[in-house]
């Protein structure tokens, strides 16, 4: 995504890059008075939190009696907008886009449900689609047997209203749906203060947090959290666990408990059609003057004199560096994977905090789900797609602290299920080179690369793996990383025509969310170079929010946040 040119000193430069930007030959995307010059703005980071930041900063600055003019620019490292929300072609072909990130958002997602009708934009409840000759639309397994099934639902607005079959949950697990559920909504309602004064803007996330009691659940686990609602265990592990661990990869003792409720905060859930990533295209496309993907930001310097913030920048083509002043510069993205240098440094710089290593793998394959790998006799009693939980007894607080010190390395952190959910997306007919035979899109997320042997059992494909291979339960035998090269077990090595499409993706996707009592701030102050003390540097941080919650819309309100937080700051100057 895509070119043109940048202002400036950046003209001698020919970024392969989208920019939505002014060039010699084009008039400028926002104009403002020539008697006033425009407040520049760099926001290094084009995912959800950064695209929102450009969308609410230009909104706020035209609201305002005397309007601010404000030049936007956008950096990104990677190819595309959308941070963690992106997706591909299933065959490379656009009429089967597929979610490689985040999937879907609900309707207390206040942001992203705005923002959908604001940038006319549409949207689809329907998110997964179902064998017609399956029965159970989704399933919770715990590696031996399904300990939860939810029947198909044929209405279009099922998605919508989650996969909670309420009289059978009721059945089953007596008032704990119910318990949950007002815990949930509870949780919800004290959230949904953070969007409205007095509590917005916000200065201090740690103080907001501590105001509202939201501290109460993020400072606990999970399992703790829902105990002290009086949620059963047995609806605890069957059900909650089975939504953080397709939520987070994480089992309800490692998770806290404000994380926890949000992954059963599912009413409404929606997805755009053709990617979620178009919000935020749309975003950056509405409100920045350009956008420079495949570039790199490797310098943040304060000027003191000037109290401009240089950023060094590399041409993705050339490798050579340039430099461009800004008045105020928003970092968007985790800064441990930033590799940003400051002059002068941080004088507090967020804490790195561990991230989940997941690997997504999107395939397409002829073949069903077979029964003999989940203990059922027949196919159709496979639910389309399954979630999975531990068994009674199993110890799930044990996976944190080994996941957390080297994840990469452990064969199985899912746990006896092997892996952390397997989504049936849709079925394809009449796929080029394959118009005789469905084609069932499959999303798994797994805590290692899958193996040909394991998907062989998975779905009962004829195949016969070397020696030193053994399938058993896991995705993976082997902890090395999908990229380490050839191997006699990977899913090229099944049969032609098992696998005729596949797709993989190894993210660092979300923090683990830990209890925690402590949260960065959004201002980023610099060491003063003639004192002790600190410096307020025009810079801002959004990744702290995510050890909070980590979701598509929190990003976005961090943005939302820190732009009301800046314009307010340019209004009292």
């Amino acid at each position: 995504m895509l070119s043109t040119l940048i202002y400036a000193t950046l003209h001698i430069l020919t970024f392969t890059s989208l920019i939505l930007a002014d060039s010699p030959s084009q008039q400028p995307l926002h104009e403002f008075p020539s008697s006033r010059s425009p407040k520049r703005v760099a926001i290094i980071g084009a995912g959800a939190g950064g695209t929102s930041l450009s969308y609410h900063l230009r909104k706020y600055a035209s609201s305002q009696p005397e309007q601010i003019p404000l030049d936007i620019t956008i950096f990104d490292q990677n190819p595309y907008i959308g941070g963690r929300a992106t997706t591909v072609n299933a065959f490379s072909l656009p009429e089967y886009p597929v979610e490689l990130g985040a999937s879907i958002f609900v309707a207390i997602n206040h942001i992203l449900v705005n923002a959908t009708r604001e940038l006319n934009l549409t949207s689809s409840v329907k998110i997964y689609q179902a064998p017609p000759e399956a029965k159970y639309e989704l399933g919770v397994w715990d590696g031996t047997s399904f300990v939860f099934t939810a029947d198909v639902d044929d209405d279009d607005n099922s998605s919508a209203r989650g996969w909670w079959g309420i009289v059978k949950l009721l059945w089953r697990y007596g008032l704990a749906p119910i318990r949950t559920r007002r815990a949930a909504q509870a949780a919800a309602a004290t959230f949904s203060k953070f969007y409205e004064p007095p509590l917005f803007p916000f200065h201090s996330l740690q103080e907001v947090i501590e105001e509202t009691g939201l501290i109460d659940y993020t400072s606990v686990t999970g399992t703790e959290a829902l105990t002290n609602a009086g949620v059963s265990e047995k609806f605890r592990r069957e059900i909650v666990q089975a939504s953080t661990r397709v939520n987070y990869a994480s089992n309800l003792d490692a998770i806290h408990g404000l994380e926890a409720l949000v992954c059963m905060a599912v009413e409404g859930a929606t997805a755009v059609e053709g990617g979620n990533a178009q919000i935020f295209e749309a975003m950056a496309k509405d409100s920045a003057d350009r956008v420079l993907l495949n570039t790199t930001v490797t310098d943040v310097v304060k000027d003191d004199k000037s109290n401009m913030v240089r950023l060094s920048i590399q041409n993705p083509t050339t490798l050579e560096m340039v430099t461009q002043d800004f008045d105020t510069v928003v970092l968007a993205a985790p800064l441990q994977f930033s590799n940003l240098s400051f002059t002068p440094p941080l004088a507090s710089p967020p804490k790195p905090i561990p991230y989940v290593p997941l690997h997504v793998t999107l395939f397409t394959t002829p073949y069903r789900l077979s029964p003999l790998f989940f203990n059922l006799e027949n196919i159709d009693d496979v639910p389309a797609s399954v979630l999975t939980t531990l068994p009674p007894k199993s110890s799930s607080s044990t996976n944190l602290t080994s996941s957390i010190s080297d994840s990469r390395t452990l064969t199985n952190p899912a746990g006896s299920p092997g892996f952390w959910s397997i989504s049936t997306l849709r079925v394809l007919t009449d796929v080029p080179n394959y118009p005789d035979s469905p084609q069932y899109l499959y999303k798994i997320f797994s805590p290692a690369p899958l193996k040909a042997s394991w998907l062989a059992e998975l779905f009962d494909i004829p195949y016969v793996a070397s020696p030193s291979f053994s399938s058993s339960t896991s995705p993976s035998s082997s902890s090395e990383s999908f990229e380490d090269g050839p191997d006699q077990d990977s899913i090229s090595s099944l049969p032609d025509g098992a696998i005729t499409w596949y797709h993989h993706k190894f993210w660092y996707s979300y923090p683990y969310e830990t209890p925690r009592r402590q949260f960065e701030d959004f201002e980023l102050t610099m060491q003063s170079p003639t004192t002790d003390s600190a410096s307020s540097s025009n810079l801002w941080y959004l990744s702290g929010m995510e050890s909070f919650i980590s979701t598509m819309e929190t990003s976005a309100l961090a943005g939302m946040n820190v732009a009301r937080l800046i314009v307010d700051g340019w209004v009292g100057d």
